[in-house]
């Protein structure tokens, strides 16, 4: 639970920052709105996207898991078909089914609705569960706002993306790590539906002590795809690790500048440079390097639970290669909360503008074939460092404050 306010300046650069945020995200959603028109039932985009285009997908998951055809969709050939078919006539853009099949467990309760009510089902339930779990503790209005008006949130609506649920799942695995071991184990399992953002859990439970929560993690991970295997069989696990998880690869050096412009990994800038293949993973390794030493070097020089944490939030979204800016929505909490904790510098207030809007500067920016959006990320590990030496005066002020109370 968060119990204090930011200190006054911190305060006063969220209020201001809220407004543009707000507008922006207004006129995204209207100049989008403008453009959708009605096909059978359904509202389409001027690209040819269903309202909800990233939904659709999951939908999709949650209809295979009763079916049992949703093995064949990690065939390009055979998912553009079943997409063609929702609207008759309809050439509908080519997407990729590329999450692992255990994926379709968790979606399963939306395959059984219609499309419109799923979506509205999940809407809701995702930002309801966000606000009670992310917006709700912060006790001022402006850090509220803030969690609200954050383009991701905008993106989140328009695509119907797990945004919502995703900085759930990782806020919540925070609050449990050190109370309740088997929960955080369960929700970790979880996680593995979307395996890049999980690729330093095991370095960060086993570098802090937590080998309890490691070894639950591991047991449920087990489990989850023993479930999965026993209700949809090896070959769809197979048709994952072959076919799935190689189209999602070629997004990464195929796309078009939109959907690279929201993908912030150093991968996909040195593809946006017109690198190699080769050269652009060497440097992405070296990256992925620099992420982890950061992440040690943090967990080292301090005992502070939530550093630690954010800590392995910002490594881990400088380390994967595959990233969307969207699945980074839980970085407001991450940086209201050092709003609230400590002391910000000119810098700090730089990087709070940039994090924030993370999704429209990496399109412009991919618009004009420049690079940069991991740079923010960088930016956000040296906010971290900094705050380290503030943690031990700020636990000093909490524990002085709770023997007061006492």
């Amino acid at each position: 639970m968060i119990r204090q306010s930011p200190p006054a300046p911190n305060l006063a650069l969220i209020r201001q920052y809220n407004m543009p945020l707000l507008l922006l995200n207004i006129a995204v959603i209207v100049f989008f709105v403008w453009t959708l028109r009605i096909e059978h039932g359904y509202f389409v985009d001027e690209r040819g996207f269903i309202f909800g285009r990233d939904f659709v997908n999951f939908w999709h998951y949650g209809q295979g898991a009763w079916t049992g055809a949703g093995a064949s969709y990690y065939d390009p050939l055979v998912y553009n078909a079943r997409l063609d078919a929702l609207i008759p006539g309809h050439n509908y853009p080519d997407q990729l089914f590329s999450y692992p099949p255990h994926y379709m467990l968790v979606a399963a309760p939306f395959g059984l609705l219609g499309y419109h009510m799923a979506l509205a089902v999940f809407t809701f339930l995702g930002l309801t569960l966000y606000w009670f779990t992310i917006v709700r503790p912060f006790p001022d209005a402006p850090l509220r706002i803030a969690l609200f008006v954050v383009p991701t949130i905008a993106v989140l609506v328009i695509c119907g993306q797990v945004s919502a649920f995703l900085a759930v799942l990782l806020v919540w695995i925070y609050r449990t790590l050190d109370t309740r071991p088997v929960l955080a184990g369960l929700l970790i399992a979880l996680l593995t539906v979307k395996p890049q953002i999980g690729v330093l859990l095991p370095v960060f439970l086993l570098a802090t002590g937590r080998w309890r929560v490691c070894v639950y993690a591991g047991l449920f991970s087990a489990g989850f795809l023993a479930v999965s295997v026993a209700v949809h069989g090896w070959q769809a696990w197979q048709d994952y690790l072959t076919v799935g998880i190689s189209n999602q690869s070629a997004t990464l050096f195929q796309s078009s500048p939109l959907v690279l412009g929201l993908m912030p990994t150093v991968l996909v800038d040195m593809a946006v440079l017109g690198a190699s293949r080769s050269g652009a993973l060497m440097v992405h390794a070296l990256a992925m390097a620099t992420a982890l030493f950061f992440m040690i070097l943090v967990i080292r020089r301090t005992q502070d639970a939530f550093l630690r944490y954010a800590a392995f939030l910002v490594a881990t979204f400088l380390a994967t290669p595959y990233l969307m800016a969207y699945d980074t929505l839980v970085l407001g909490w991450v940086m209201l909360t050092l709003c609230t904790r400590f002391e910000t510098d000119r810098l700090d207030r730089i990087t709070y503008r940039l994090a924030m809007s993370l999704c429209p500067v990496g399109v412009v920016l991919t618009m004009f074939g420049l690079p940069g959006t991991p740079l923010i990320l960088a930016l956000l590990a040296v906010w971290i460092l900094k705050a380290v030496p503030q943690a031990d005066t700020v636990s000093a002020l909490d524990e002085a404050a709770a023997r007061a109370v006492a």
